[in-house]
């Protein structure tokens, strides 16, 4: 069951809306965080708008669901990133959603070939991160706009774990990310768990927000002096709009521009596709750990990929392994079998293959057979990092582009999605004047 059902309504009236066919200052198409965001900045400025959304729910890649056992499960974001500099942390404390405090990631226990590794050898790793980060900040300083894969040595000791590492940040693998992502990502090296759903928190933060759910978007004509949108509910003239959408979903060209963006834009849309990232979570039977069981468990071996496993994440009784990259896609094509595989081995490896006969259900997110969002969020191709600033700019102030893929240094995160959905909504509300 989720967590975030909502009813369609009209400008905050609660109903089921069949038809549109109005006049409004500024659209908004999406309502994920970013989406989220420019409703309620327009709404504080007394803008006439109206928020649309083609799924059934508000959110979009923060999406919480809650399991048979009454825990909730974040199968997109989860993390509150940055956290000294996250606006959510705030709306977090204000509305009573739970979170966790930590540095990093929090304690991790390394596993390589079922060996539990010593906290020295642990410091190696640390250290080779270290190395790695510095290496590519040298590289970027002089200029070069190339792949992770070109800028570290494949060779080096834990390139494996390394370049999971960056997959899991980055959505996609070394040779497909500009070290841009890494080096002008705004890291504060505070990632704080949302214990009751990052989805959740972003649900109950949109509460006082109109949208028209299960209206999605054919077609955007900016051909005349403003805009005029075809829905599945029927047609809306406006001023202007702003897009929220994935690049993936601008990239499939699901909806059609009337004259075509200019090829600028379609450039750095492309340049900014979308990766993959996903959670699996196994349920297992209370009590199959012991109590001293580490938190988080990173298992690696020369014949498997690395995988992050959280045991018992809040004292939840389940396993959430996570995926990116290839192996994700690989993963979710393969059907949620392979995924409930990939981590039982994992967790086999660690624990032994006694724990698989513990586990009692799976769930899991497979955001790149979601056609709303065609994958987990952007990643720079090498060359391109300065796209993402390009694909922020407004088209003949009418369009305006707002999401993850338009920040230029909090890009991959739910906050960063908001403050471009605040950025855009000012931009849109400025040109009315």
């Amino acid at each position: 069951m989720s967590v975030t059902n909502r009813i369609e309504c009209k400008f905050g009236i609660p109903g089921v809306l069949n038809h549109l066919h109005m006049n409004t200052d500024i659209v908004v198409i999406g309502a994920g965080a970013a989406g989220i965001a420019a409703a309620k900045y327009l709404q504080s400025n007394g803008v006439a708008y109206l928020l649309i959304e083609a799924n059934n729910r508000v959110g979009g890649r923060a999406f919480t669901e809650l399991m048979a056992d009454g825990t909730p499960f974040d199968l997109g974001c989860h993390w509150m990133h940055s956290a000294s500099i996250n606006p959510f942390v705030s709306i977090a404390d204000e509305l009573g959603i739970r979170y966790e405090k930590r540095t990093g990631y929090g304690s991790t226990q390394l596993f390589r070939n079922r060996e539990a590794l010593s906290m020295e050898m642990s410091d190696t790793l640390t250290e080779a991160l270290l190395m790695d980060d510095r290496c590519i900040r040298k590289i970027w300083m002089e200029g070069k706009d190339i792949s992770v894969y070109d800028a570290l040595d494949a060779t080096r000791e834990w390139s494996s774990v390394a370049d999971y590492f960056t997959a899991l940040n980055t959505s996609v693998d070394v040779d497909k990310v500009s070290i841009g992502d890494i080096v002008e990502y705004e890291d504060t090296n505070e990632n704080w768990p949302v214990v009751d759903g990052y989805g959740a928190l972003v649900n109950k933060w949109a509460n006082d927000v109109p949208v028209n759910l299960n209206t999605k978007v054919r077609s955007v004509d900016w051909s005349g002096s403003g805009v005029r949108i075809e829905t599945s509910k029927g047609n809306i003239a406006a001023k202007c709009v702003i897009l929220t959408v994935s690049t993936g979903v601008l990239g499939s060209r699901h909806i059609r521009f009337t004259p075509e963006l200019p090829i600028l834009k379609s450039e750095a849309i492309e340049a900014l596709p979308m990766g993959n990232y996903n959670r699996i979570r196994l349920s297992v039977r209370p009590r199959s750990f012991d109590v001293d069981v580490p938190e988080r468990v990173l298992a690696s071996s020369q014949t498997d990929l690395p995988m992050s496993l959280s045991i018992r994440p809040y004292g939840f009784d389940c396993v959430v392994g996570l995926v990116a990259g290839r192996y994700a896609d690989w993963l979710e094509k393969a059907g949620p079998a392979a995924s409930v595989d990939a981590v039982g081995q994992q967790l086999s490896s660690v624990f032994g293959a006694n724990i698989l006969q513990c586990v009692t259900g799976d769930r899991q997110s497979a955001w790149r057979g979601d056609p709303l969002s065609l994958g987990a969020y952007s990643a720079a191709t090498p060359g391109n990092f300065g796209q993402r600033s390009r694909l922020a700019k407004p088209v003949a102030d009418k369009i305006y582009f707002a999401g993850e893929a338009t920040s230029t240094s909090h890009f991959c995160t739910c906050h960063g999605a908001m403050l471009t959905g605040y950025r855009a909504a000012h931009e849109s509300m400025n040109s009315l004047s």
